[in-house]
């Protein structure tokens, strides 16, 4: 009886054995598993790069938290001060909010929450001539994996260009991209099948410099590639937009400023040229007609890729003259499909949201119906140029990007922050900065419910519903 009882005890023994052997595994797996879910939910909600990713739609398609019936709703959810002007848009990864500004410790990371987890400093260029005199970061930083390693690129505000661990802001690498306070990085990055890809300007025209399109390698920094617009011993063509980036065709849009000494035979300034993405080599070129050039005329707005009805590829970008122009990609230097007269000019450089029905473009002065506007939102059919709506912006000027999420446009323009119906341009939300020095330079970014957007009196603000 009791060797009967220790082998049934031992069979009994075995099968939980057996169970927890199963259980364990089983556990193993959903740990390994489990993770990867989260992490891909939340990553789908990210904005990781300047205008949400390299095409530059500044959209955001998996929004859902905010929207139309939830938009009237939003209340100002946490604020944090910085004591530098942020011209930049915030990113969001890693759950962390990352952003520049122009202070002394000018590269920032925040927890969802606004508890400060990293700040570094990242220079500063200083020219009494200038206007504006001091500016930090004014680079909207990229971040990516690189090699299993999330890391964050951002121009600095001394010429050079930084790769940072991405979770505590230590310097992996830095390169000197030009002497300051002569050259200056407005554009912010692109990242692509390993490498870095960025703009070189001026330091506010005073004085010109060669502008540049320059490509590194984002694992150690070294420069691979270099595109001069214009030729050497010349000055002008700075790249103060960002590169835009067709991955299916291995190519890169970007838009230049004004011409210099060379004018005679600087072909590639304020004008949109096509690069290979493999080593910057030129493709194409279109130049704004003289006719239809203004002073100081440059391009200051990042291209958008977005297609027609027809799914043609095409390419737009608004110019400071008001207009805003639309090519097909593989024939630019055709000239443009269409364009539309949006503002009178001076000052028009907003790049443009696409969310796969209509264009969304900010501009500077205009008339609508008998008003003075400072400024505007139109919404364009991407067929034609159309205008399908505009709204009069009475408050100040659109100077920033456009950002969208389904069923909204959001923008800044002069202290306040605008939610529009993006059928419509029926207003939904407005919210207003009445702090000294309050403007919203800063473009706005969605994720995961929560709308980020910097003013240049040091004031980053999240919203929620």
């Amino acid at each position: 009886m009791k060797h009967e009882n220790r082998y049934a005890l031992g069979k009994w023994m075995k099968r939980w054995i057996y169970l927890w052997v199963i259980l364990g595994m089983l556990a193993l797996i959903l740990t390994a598993f489990i993770p990867t879910m989260l992490k891909a939910r939340a990553a789908s909600g990210d904005w990781t790069t300047y205008m949400a990713d390299n095409g530059r739609s500044g959209y955001n398609p998996t929004e859902t938290v905010i929207n139309p019936s939830t938009a009237p709703l939003l209340k100002l959810k946490w604020t944090h001060t910085t004591a530098g002007t942020i011209s930049t848009q915030p990113v969001e990864a890693n759950n962390l909010i990352y952003w520049g500004s122009w202070d002394a410790g000018n590269e920032h990371a925040t927890s969802l929450t606004n508890a400060h987890v990293w700040t570094n400093q990242l220079g500063t260029t200083t020219d009494t001539s200038c206007n504006p005199a001091s500016v930090g970061v004014a680079s909207t930083s990229t971040v990516a994996t690189i090699n299993g390693r999330s890391m964050l690129f951002v121009g600095g505000g001394n010429a050079y260009f930084y790769a940072l661990d991405a979770l505590t802001g230590k310097i992996i690498w830095n390169t000197s991209l030009g002497s300051s306070p002569s050259h200056f990085i407005w554009s912010s990055p692109a990242i692509y099948n390993g490498s870095v890809y960025v703009g070189m300007a001026s330091f506010g025209d005073c004085p010109l410099v060669q502008g540049k399109m320059i490509q590194l390698n984002a694992s150690t920094g070294a420069i691979q590639h270099t595109f001069n617009v214009v030729p050497n011993g010349c000055l002008g063509g700075g790249i103060w937009s960002s590169p835009t980036i067709d991955a299916a065709a291995g190519t890169i849009y970007t838009s230049t400023g004004n011409p210099g000494t060379c004018s005679t035979s600087e072909h590639y300034t304020i004008a949109l040229v096509e690069l290979s993405a493999s080593d910057l080599s030129f493709k194409q070129v279109w130049q704004v007609p003289t006719s239809e050039q203004i002073s100081d005329g440059d391009f200051g707005a990042t291209p958008t890729l977005f297609t027609n009805s027809t799914g043609t590829p095409m390419v737009g970008l608004e110019n400071k003259n008001g207009k805003f122009y639309a090519f097909k990609r593989d024939a630019i230097g055709s000239g443009p499909v269409w364009s539309s007269k949006l503002a009178t000019g001076r000052g028009s450089q907003s790049s443009a949201a696409w969310n796969g029905h209509a264009l969304y473009v900010g501009g500077n002065s205009v008339t609508l119906n008998g008003t003075n506007c400072h400024g505007s939102v139109s919404a364009l059919n991407p067929d034609t140029g159309a205008i399908m709506w505009q709204h009069c912006m009475k408050s100040g000027s659109v100077v920033g990007a456009i950002t969208a999420v389904p069923g909204l446009v959001i923008l800044g323009q002069g202290t306040y922050l605008m939610v529009l119906n993006a059928t419509s341009g029926q207003t939904l939300f407005r919210f207003q900065d009445t702090n000294s020095s309050s403007q919203f330079w800063g473009w706005a970014s969605v994720s995961s419910g929560v709308l980020y957007i910097g003013n240049a009196d040091g004031h980053l603000y999240a919203f929620a519903p």
